[in-house]
Formats: structure tokens, C-alpha cells, sequence
């Protein structure tokens, strides 16, 4: 007679999302070199691009702006205060999202994919190891709070290309055109908001593909 033992798979192994879910809101629960790792990923790793993005997207839309005001009402003095608020409500948000989707989230999914096609995940839940608190959460971790760290460096790369763009092609001047008053309470809890949630997505949607491979 032959005794099978019934292993774990990898999706029922890291398929506990309500388990996953709460040790990613515990950061203190989790291994602080794990942690220090994935936020460097996130973070450090993604800051050029989150940059560059910005400030190409702020260069653009700010020259449009001061074009299309001087042209039709004749006077731009109130694209500062509205410029301010479109990066840190709108435009920061998205383009941290689509960076972090494109750099980190194709990253993660290609770890996730890997390890459970060479049946690591296997092995951790055989010997003890929860792969949701090793693998997982360190990665929502740090795609949660990278994604609002990002976020907020986006606005200062948002303002500053702004700023340049207008004093260059419209010479306005940048005292008048920094407006930090304009930005209210509510707006920069919007930024925080949307930044964590986008993160979040960007996690779930790369542990969704990965654990999809086969």
C-alpha cells in the first residue's frame, strides 16, 4: 500500500487573500531586510522614471495651457493655482501608477510566475514557511507605501517642469506661478488615496498573472 501526502499548491499557498491582504496592513509583522528590499525596488528604483514622466507630461501640459490662455482670454495668471492642483490630484497619481505598473508590477509577476513554476512555494509551505508573509506582503508593503512616497516626489518633479516650461516659452514668472496655497487638505488626502489603491491594484494584478503561469 502507498501512503500519498497531499502537498499545497502554489495557488492555494499564496491564494489566502484575506491572509495576505492583513499582513500586508502589518508591516511591523514582516522581515524589516525583506521589507528594506522591496521598498528599495519600488522606490529608488522607480524614481528616475516617475521623474521623467511627470516632467515631460508637465512640460507638455503646461505649455498648452500657457498657449491656449494667452490665445484666447489674453492674461495666465491663473494657470498656476489650477496647474498645482491637476498634478497633485490627478496627474501624479496616474503616471506613478502606470510607472509602478510597468517597471515593478511586470517585476513582481515575473517573480511570483517563476517561483511557483519551479514548485518553490511547494517547499516553503512544506517546511513551514508561509509564503504569503516571505513573498507576498513585502511586496504589497512596498508597492502601497512606495506608491505614496512616489507620489508626492511626483508633485515637486510636476511643479518644477511646470515652472520651467513657463518661464521659458511664456515668460512667466516663477514667484507668480508657484501657487503651494492652492492645494487644499482634501487634495493632498486625494493624492494619498489614490496612490495607495493604485498600488494595491498594480500588486494584486502582478500576483493574479503570476500565479496564472504555468
Amino acid at each position: 500500500m502507498t501512503t500519498s501526502i497531499a502537498l499545497p499548491s502554489p495557488a492555494s499557498a499564496l491564494a489566502s487573500t484575506p491572509h495576505a491582504a492583513l499582513l500586508a496592513c502589518t508591516p511591523w509583522r514582516l522581515s524589516k531586510a525583506a521589507l528594506l528590499a522591496r521598498m528599495d525596488e519600488v522606490v529608488p528604483g522607480s524614481l528616475l522614471v516617475v521623474v521623467i514622466a511627470v516632467g515631460a507630461v508637465g512640460c507638455a501640459l503646461g505649455d498648452q495651457a500657457a498657449r491656449q490662455a494667452l490665445r484666447l482670454l489674453g492674461d495666465q495668471s491663473f494657470i498656476g493655482p489650477e496647474y498645482i492642483v491637476l498634478g497633485v490630484e490627478e496627474f501624479g497619481p496616474l503616471i506613478v501608477a502606470l510607472a509602478l505598473a510597468q517597471r515593478v508590477g511586470a517585476g513582481f509577476a515575473a517573480e511570483v510566475a517563476t517561483l511557483q513554476c519551479e514548485d518553490t512555494l511547494d517547499a516553503l509551505s512544506l517546511y513551514g514557511a508561509d509564503p504569503a508573509r516571505s513573498v507576498l506582503a513585502p511586496m504589497g508593503t512596498a508597492l502601497v507605501v512606495g506608491a505614496i512616497a512616489l507620489g508626492m516626489l511626483s508633485v515637486v518633479a510636476w511643479e518644477v517642469s511646470g515652472t520651467i516650461t513657463l518661464w521659458a516659452r511664456a515668460g512667466a514668472n516663477p514667484m507668480t506661478f508657484f501657487h503651494p496655497e492652492a492645494i487644499r487638505a482634501s487634495g493632498l488626502l486625494l493624492l494619498v488615496v489614490k496612490c495607495a489603491v493604485f498600488g494595491a491594484l498594480v500588486f494584486l494584478c502582478a500576483v493574479r498573472a503570476g500565479l496564472a503561469a504555468r
